[in-house]
């Protein structure tokens, strides 16, 4: 202890800040490093789509650049979105007379401006965390694309929000009015106006508070894609289009090279298992004579989402946000393959197999609880949440020299858990999730629906149903790394599920087929010939 404190004071006496900027510059040179030898990766696997077979069979390398557009960079392909109805708008506002391009101009120093309190509350909040490494690992933007979205985000204000709500554009008026009830949209209107007549305390006129602002966004974003034609590769796009949205279209080249930016070289591998696999089991359902024709799977779709697009929760919301898909045109991609092994298995799904699944998991469908303490070994880094170069074999390794311990009984569990520190910084519950159901178990471990294809097993699934209580078992691969678990306890099902009940048949029905969706699917891919 001694020691320490008097390195402390010599370096104090010594100069300890500039040594301490030098380790600074030093690391963040390291990171740059890094991110150079990243990019270069992602650039060396993005050669490899031009040159994908599939068990022989040469695919179209405009298909799998658009598919690894929809797959890693999701999000960007729904802001273009937004940007075209931008352009239109733009366009329209210029020609009535109106106004000038200049008008709209949003500058660099602007958007640096209103950036930057975000960014002092995030570097004030996580000292030493990279906001811009933080920034690409959870949105998977780069520094570039996130400023160039952030000046996209401020345009569409300008163009449908300008000033004073009586001065917004016909279109921003009618959105807002489809969006509420009946008579309900003029009187909702007038309140706004009235809202930002009177002056602030600085003499300038006042503005709608951002929630208010947020939800007015929300309204025109909703009313213009009603009124819109966007489509997707789904609605029959060629493979040179990502996206169009009425006359516009977003180029699957420059898209490709615009999504690259921000993606780590991971995003594009998991892309690429995606295309492979996708495209690996449309051969087999052709072959079986299941594959729904493009017209039969438009028809389906549309009869499958009409009743959840009425209400708040979307197919959108559910696909993107709680069975965990980038984006909702790779749900509907999946939904494809799924719908056409239903038909495939259309006799077996029967009364007596539906009631055999419903009691095999009936912990799932009434209720039951499993207890489970975790102790992660992170391929990321858990304070930014971005990929470690050779992070999944480091953290195998890692994981291994722990089980070992364990198993000599040089530390129990229980320290091994209390000393550990692979935690990301917002994880409260510190590897003891307690009793959870199993979609929350899934969401813990960050699986999902989406991730289960490529990943063979569900390690949530295998906690919650099967692994021994008390027993300590690892290494267990997952979404972010290796996992070494102790399932403490389990709770039963609540109740009887009973097909013969319509709801609860639908319940039963739809994990029914899933789960032998990805019993044929690994089965499937395993046999796959890939050049």
């Amino acid at each position: 202890m001694q020691r320490h404190t008097f390195l402390a004071v010599v370096l104090a006496a010594t100069g300890s800040t500039v040594l301490a900027q030098d380790v600074s510059e030093q690391i963040k040179a390291l990171r740059k490093d890094i991110d150079q030898a990243q990019d270069q990766l992602v650039q060396e696997r993005a050669k490899l789509l031009s040159t994908v077979k599939v068990n022989g069979r040469q695919l179209d390398p405009r298909e799998v650049m658009r598919e690894a557009v929809y797959l890693a960079g999701g999000k960007l392909v729904e802001a273009k979105v937004a940007n075209f109805f931008i352009v239109e708008e733009l366009k329209k506002q210029i020609e009535a007379g109106g106004k000038r391009p200049e008008d709209f101009l949003v500058t660099d120093e602007e958007v640096t401006t209103t950036l930057a309190p975000m960014q002092a509350e995030f570097e004030s909040k996580n000292p030493g965390v990279d906001f811009w490494e933080v920034v690409r690992s959870q949105l998977g933007l780069s520094k570039e694309t996130f400023l160039e979205q952030r000046k996209e985000s401020m345009l569409f204000d300008k163009v449908f929000f300008p000033g004073n709500p009586k001065e917004w554009p016909d279109i921003t008026k009618e959105a807002i009015k489809a969006q509420t009830q009946s008579d309900q949209g003029p009187r909702f209107l007038e309140q706004l106006e009235k809202a930002t007549e009177t002056a602030d305390a600085n003499g300038q006129p006042k503005k709608l508070p951002e929630f208010w602002m947020q939800m007015m966004r929300n309204f025109v974003q909703k009313g213009l894609r009603q009124w819109s034609d966007i489509r997707y590769a789904s609605h029959g796009l060629p493979p040179e289009v990502v996206l169009q949205v009425n006359d516009l279209q977003w180029s699957t080249e420059e898209a490709f090279d615009f999504i690259k930016k921000g993606i780590y070289v991971q995003d594009l591998e998991r892309a690429l298992q995606e295309v492979v696999a996708r495209e690996a089991l449309r051969q087999e359902l052709v072959a079986k004579g299941a594959w729904l024709s493009d017209e039969e799977f438009l028809r389906r779709y549309d009869e499958y989402r009409e009743p959840f697009d009425s209400t708040p929760f979307t197919v959108e919301i559910i696909a993107t946000r709680f069975k965990g898909y980038p984006c909702l045109e790779a749900f509907r991609a999946r939904w494809r393959l799924v719908a056409s092994f239903a038909e495939m298995i259309k006799d077996e799904i029967n009364d007596e197999n539906l009631q055999a699944h419903a009691d095999k998991y009936a912990a799932f469908f009434a209720d039951g609880q499993t207890a489970i303490d975790l102790i992660p070994f992170m391929a990321k880094s858990p304070k930014t949440g971005a990929w470690e170069p050779d992070g999944m074999d480091k953290a195998r390794q890692r994981c291994e020299a722990m089980m070992a311990s364990l198993e000599k009984g040089e530390i129990t569990f229980d320290d091994a858990l209390r000393k550990h520190s692979e935690f990301y910084h917002n994880d409260e519950k510190r590897g003891r999730l307690g009793l959870l159901p199993l979609n929350q178990v899934r969401q813990n471990l960050r699986e999902s629906e989406f991730t289960q294809l490529h990943d063979g097993v569900s390690l949530a699934e295998y906690l919650f149903y099967q692994a021994e209580v008390g027993k300590t078992v690892g290494p267990l691969p997952g979404a972010d790394g290796y996992y070494i678990a102790r399932v403490n306890s389990r709770t039963p099902p609540r109740k009887k599920v009973d097909v013969k009940n319509e709801r609860e048949r639908q319940l039963v029905r739809e994990d029914y087929v899933t789960h032998r969706f990805f019993e044929w699917a690994e089965g499937v891919i395993s046999r796959v010939k890939l050049d």
